[in-house]
């Protein structure tokens, strides 16, 4: 099949993260696979241009990106994304669009009139948006602050969500949370929609050792993601704090690394605590083999977060809260925990837990691993996507 896919962003763009490596890997298996793959995205700061690689035909074009008003504004991704796509449409016919989020909302407009089937892959929902804005608040003032916010997801609640949803033919949700978020906010059709967990390949995981000798060596937690407040990492290292023996690494960055640095140097956990930056994504697949626990205390209302999946490939138990789709990759006490919320209290007995079993740890590790392979295959997500790009 000949695919058009619309992404706000790509791994060629600065400060890429989880949702823009999961489509280099979907669009790479599917090129590998014998399909012909156009990405489409704003140029920002690469600039106008077309690449080739790894079999991926990528555009990026010239244009504003803003999403209120943004028909009205001829030089906006909305328009441009058309115009740009329509170029090569006319030449050479799409068979399907695949749109990431809602990027692709000026296809998805004039889908009828182009006479082209559109994919939606949804990784989270407004709502979720909103609230994980709400449970970050620490008080009223905190909450006003993010007024503007609230106003502009609730216009999106009602507007580009829906226009998104209702406007493609299919809809991927990566999770059953966001799967059932998607109909409880638009009241699409259950029936459109299909739930694809993201998978990678499992060979490119490095494994846990867990036979090492282990006796005296340090208890290591590994976070791994974008620095911020939201993702409960001022209650990690709090939580830490007062653990003997227990060292927290951090790959990463983000509006929160300073102020944690800080945090760090103000508990006097500098000499236990690494910040390892923002690594290549080899580089990060690697730290998980040499850690013991994975733990994500985010407060936000995560879709299905690709640091869990790869946690899992490489034997380690996981601690992260109950949020959004997190459930979907981590069973509570099969492969590790779901906290209720991401106290410094909840986090930090967890993690104790963990620290005073390691066969415990070791056992959800290995069962981890196994629901992986199960649930969590690039080759199985592969074979999802296209059983669905088939039935329409």
């Amino acid at each position: 099949m000949k695919l058009a896919i619309f992404i706000k962003a790509t791994t060629h763009h600065k400060g890429y993260g989880g949702l823009e490596t999961q489509n280099k890997v979907l669009c790479e298996g599917l090129a590998e696979r014998g399909h012909n793959v156009t990405v489409f995205s704003p140029a920002r700061e690469i600039g106008p241009q077309e690449t080739l690689e790894n079999g991926v035909k990528y555009v990026f074009v010239p244009c504003t990106y803003r999403m209120l008003f943004a028909s009205f504004d001829k030089g906006n991704w909305y328009t441009k994304s058309y115009t740009a796509f329509l170029s090569q449409h006319q030449t050479e016919p799409f068979d399907v669009v695949i749109s990431q989020s809602s990027a692709a909302l000026g296809i998805i407009k004039q889908r009828d009139s182009l006479g082209i089937k559109v994919v939606g892959i949804s990784h989270g929902t407004i709502g979720g948006e909103m609230k994980t804005i709400l449970n970050s608040a620490k008080s009223v003032a905190s909450v006003i602050k993010s007024t503007k916010s609230l106003l502009f997801g609730l216009v999106n609640f009602f507007g580009r969500q829906r226009q998104y949803i209702h406007g493609c033919n299919k809809i991927v949700a990566v999770s059953n949370a966001v799967k059932d978020s998607i109909v409880n906010e638009t009241y699409a059709n259950p029936e459109k929609i299909t739930v694809i967990h993201n998978g990678i390949d499992p060979a490119k995981v490095p494994q846990r050792n867990w036979e090492e000798k282990e006796e005296d060596a340090p208890f290591k937690v590994l976070y791994i993601g974008r620095v911020e407040e939201s993702k409960g990492l001022y209650e990690l290292v709090c939580a830490c704090k007062d653990l003997e023996n227990v060292f927290l690494n951090i790959v990463g960055d983000g509006p929160f690394l300073e102020p944690l640095k800080i945090l760090t140097r103000e508990l006097k956990m500098s000499q236990r605590t690494l910040f390892y930056g923002k690594l290549p994504h080899d580089k990060t697949l690697e730290m998980y083999s040499c850690n013991n626990v994975f733990v994500l205390p985010t407060k936000r209302v995560e879709g299905l977060p690709m640091t869990l999946v790869e946690a899992c490939f490489a034997g380690l138990p996981i601690i992260t809260t109950n949020m959004g789709g997190n459930k979907d990759a981590v069973e509570d006490q099969f492969n590790g925990f779901l906290l209720r919320d991401s106290s410094k209290e909840s986090i930090q007995s967890h993690i104790l837990r963990l620290a005073r079993d390691k066969k415990g740890a070791k056992s959800m590790g290995a069962n981890g691993r196994i629901k992986a392979q199960k649930e969590f295959t690039l080759a199985g997500m592969l074979d999802s996507y296209e059983r669905v790009l088939k039935t329409i």
